[in-house]
């Protein structure tokens, strides 16, 4: 069910983007699935200099050549990887999503970019749109993150958000994937806001503190759930209070998570792009890969 055939990396050959072709590189080994690297040449980004006066095919050529010997560095030491180039040029997130298309790829990889605030994803906008309209799993790389924390690197530990939307359920499916596959060790995890905890409790100290035992545990339940049976006895489960971004952030930083997957949902890309989502705000803060997970029903829903 959860096989991949093509791993696509997305890079504009800048050294944050390029971070994220060691880790595509070991996630398409484990899945024994085809790397495609793939650079979108953007003419309206080149007008200014004049670019747009070479021929297409000349510039294709010249840029391939480029890439090329950056990602043959790059994957030096990176064996058993079989990989291709895929040179576009147009606009970067419809060739990015064509590539994905073409190749049959189950998986997009792209990295951010360091310290670029509101607009710090790949490309700006593009990697944005991406999230919010890709058809496969996205997992985004923070540029921040140092090298050595990339190359090579080994995923030992996962978190799977779950808020119980349809888009959860594909992330829990998807994060159990990736722990089989790297035999990786489990925590799933939901975060209670305050709002709604203000629907239910009173302001009764002692009564508000069952009632909130209760909620715990019933939550906990419902998480325990959601694991397939091979993961019931050894994934964990946490219940966390707060603003969802900055919960699941501080506890992936106290249990050494290496990776975060979540699903994303919202009212639609220029919603979002007003109002944020919890992915959205998780990924900003920069401090680990998040692999975005849609349904097939929301992106077909929420495109616009």
């Amino acid at each position: 069910m959860f096989s991949i055939s093509a791993v696509v990396c997305a890079t504009d050959l800048s050294e944050g983007s390029n971070k994220a072709i060691p880790l595509a590189a070991y996630i398409a080994k484990g899945f024994k699935a085809k790397l495609v690297i793939a650079h979108v040449i953007d003419l309206p980004a080149v007008t200014p200099y004049g670019e747009t006066m070479v021929d297409p095919q000349e510039l294709r050529a010249r840029v391939e050549q480029s890439t090329r010997a950056q990602v043959t560095d790059i994957l030096t030491n990176i064996e058993g990887v079989q990989w291709e180039l895929h040179i576009s040029i147009g606009y970067p997130a419809k060739e990015i999503q064509q590539i994905v298309s073409e190749t049959s790829a189950g998986l997009l990889v792209a990295a951010t970019h360091p310290r670029s605030g509101l607009e710090r994803l790949l490309l700006g906008s593009v990697s944005r749109k991406l999230m919010f309209t890709v058809t496969v799993p996205f997992l985004i790389i923070p540029g921040d993150l140092p090298v050595e924390r990339l190359a090579l690197r080994q995923i030992e530990s996962l978190m799977i958000a779950c808020d119980f939307s349809d888009d959860s359920d594909s992330a829990v499916q998807w994060g159990l994937a990736f722990a089989r596959t790297f035999s990786t060790k489990v925590t799933l995890a939901t975060v209670l806001e305050q709002g709604q905890l203000n629907q239910i409790l009173t302001v009764d100290p002692q009564k508000d503190r069952a009632i909130a035992h209760r909620l715990v545990d019933e939550l906990a339940g419902k998480l325990q759930n959601k694991l397939s049976e091979d993961f019931k006895d050894k994934a964990s489960t946490v219940v966390l209070a707060g603003h969802p971004h900055e919960e699941l952030n501080k506890y992936a930083i106290l249990n050494h998570i290496d990776l975060i997957v979540m699903g994303v949902h919202g009212r639609g890309f220029i919603e979002n792009i007003m109002v944020g989502s919890t992915t959205d705000r998780l990924i900003r803060l920069g401090q680990f890969p998040v692999l975005a997970v849609r349904t097939e029903s929301s992106n077909q829903d929420k495109k616009q």
